[in-house]
Order: C-alpha cells, then sequence, then structure tokens
C-alpha cells in the first residue's frame, strides 16, 4: 500500500479527468495497494469520494 495524491493517481490513470477537479481535491491524500490493478471505475469511484468529501453544502 502506498499514500499518494489524488492528482497523481489521476495523471497516471486517466490524465483526462485533471481538469475537472478542484486543487483541493486534487490535493486529497488517497491510499492505493496497487496502482497497476486500478482501471477507470475505481478512479471515477476515488474522484467521487473525494468531491463528496470536501463538497461545502451552501447555508439557506
Amino acid at each position: 500500500m502506498e499514500t499518494m495524491k489524488l492528482s497523481t493517481l489521476i495523471l497516471t490513470v486517466s490524465p483526462e479527468l485533471y481538469e475537472l477537479l478542484r486543487d483541493v481535491e486534487l490535493d486529497s491524500e488517497v491510499i492505493v495497494s496497487n496502482i497497476q490493478a486500478i482501471n477507470r471505475e475505481d478512479v471515477s469511484e476515488i474522484i467521487v469520494q473525494a468531491i463528496e468529501h470536501h463538497h461545502c453544502p451552501p447555508y439557506h
């Protein structure tokens, strides 16, 4: 297992998705057990979790 920035993971697996994320999400730390086994679907799930984690709902 290794820890890496989400930006590094995206650039390794799906670089076309890089521009879709904000800096705060790209700076997120993720734990990866085997980067060679990660596919686009796995990266999409990780991205969703990062967005949800950093989402700030508006106050009403």
